[in-house]
Parts: structure tokens; sequence; C-alpha cells
């Protein structure tokens, strides 16, 4: 097995490989190792097939430029930071004295500020079909970016998929599994780009694919065994 990440000349045969199948109409394959900017712009492409303009080409290829340079990654930590950091602040200690309450051996209630509260905060599990799409497909709540798990379901009520999310992208932990409760795959983001040990398992309960990420998305190995258990592909 492969265990050095993918070098700059491989994903570049990747993504030509995959921009020449997304001009032609086949559609964009998943876990190709490239980054969730470089899919998304890829996506764009796919939409439109062999007609796709120049200029969603040319925005393709600076995206995965930014991949091999690491800005893309930069770009992603940074924005993290930034909308993270705000909520890290500590909270001032009140200059008074206790309360009536502190006084009586009680617990002062939380403070909470006027107006309702945003559906981003006030909702930890929603459905499916609650959530809707932003125009840059990013996943919202009653209006507003979403934080927290999406879950799919079953007719029979079983959960079929949980997703989890951070301002509206792909953000932590990410569950599928079979319709008759069957562990289907298993892996982390963040902020959209997978993360780590991934795996999927066939319907039978075998393990299937195990496909290792470094912290920037880039895919290191890959490991596919057929439903007998057998070893089907080993990079």
């Amino acid at each position: 097995m492969r265990r050095d990440r993918p070098t700059d000349d491989q994903l570049a045969r990747v993504f030509a490989t995959v921009l020449k199948e997304v001009l032609s109409g086949q559609g964009l394959r998943n876990h190709t190792g490239l980054d969730m900017e470089t899919d998304d712009a890829l996506w764009e492409i796919a939409k439109y097939g062999p007609g796709a303009p120049p200029e969603l080409v040319d925005a393709a290829r600076a995206a995965f430029a930014g991949q091999l340079d690491g800005s893309n990654a930069a770009r992603w930590r940074a924005e993290l930071a930034r909308k993270i950091g705000p909520r890290r602040q500590p909270v001032a200690e009140p200059e008074s004295g206790p309360t009536d309450t502190e006084a009586r051996g009680g617990a002062e209630p939380p403070v909470k500020p006027l107006g309702a509260t945003p559906a981003s905060e006030r909702a930890v599990r929603v459905k499916g079909d609650q959530t809707s799409l932003d125009e840059y497909g990013r996943t919202c709540y009653e209006g507003e970016l979403f934080t927290g798990e999406v879950e799919e379901l079953a007719d029979d009520g079983r959960t079929l998929l949980l997703g989890t999310y951070y301002l509206g992208i792909e953000h932590g932990r990410q569950q599928e599994w079979w319709p008759d409760g069957t562990k289907r795959a298993d892996g982390v983001t963040i902020m959209g780009a997978a993360v780590g040990e991934w795996r999927y398992w066939h319907a039978n309960g075998r393990l299937s694919e195990l496909v290792v990420f470094d912290e920037n998305g880039r895919e290191m190995t890959r490991k596919r065994w057929n439903a007998l258990g057998e070893v089907s592909m080993d990079l």
C-alpha cells in the first residue's frame, strides 16, 4: 500500500481526467482527492457538460492551482478561525456583587438577548426535508445557514444519513446506513473537505472501501474489497 500522499503530478493527472469526464457529460465522480473548491468548480462544469462556458473551465483550473499551492486550505482555515473566534471570547465578569438569587444559594439563570434565537443556534438536529440549499450550495434551515445535524430517514423511521454542518458546510462526522440499519459510510469533514479515514461497507456488512485523506483533503491511500472480503484494489 502506498503510504505517501499523491504527488502534484498525480493530482494533476486526476484533475485532467475528471475535467475531461465532466466536459463529456459523464458527471463528477466521488472522492477524487481534489479539494472542495476544485470539486465545486467541476460541479459547475458538470451542470453544462459539453456546452460548458470556457470561463468555468478556467475557474476550475484556477481552483485546482489553489489546491496545489495550498492557498485553498489556508483560506478555509482563516475563514473557520474568523467565524469561530468570536464565539470563544470570554464573557466579562459582572462588576457588581452577587445577585439576590446567588445570595440565597441559588444559581442565576442565563441571560438571553432580546429577540428570537437564530435558527442556526436553535436547531440541534433537523430532518433533511426541512433544509434547503442557497445559491452557493450551502445548507440552510429557516432561511439561515445551518449549524447542527441533518438526518435523513427511511419510510420505517430508520436513519439513513446523519450529517454534521457548520454554517451550511459539512463539518464534522458524516454517516450513512443501508435501509436495514447496516452501516454504509463513516468519515469526517473539515469545512467540506474529507479528512482522515473514510470507511464504506457493503450491504452484507463487510468493509468495501477504506480511503485515507490528509488534513487538506488530499487522498493518500485507497483500498477496496469485494462483497466476499477479497481485496480488489490497494493503492
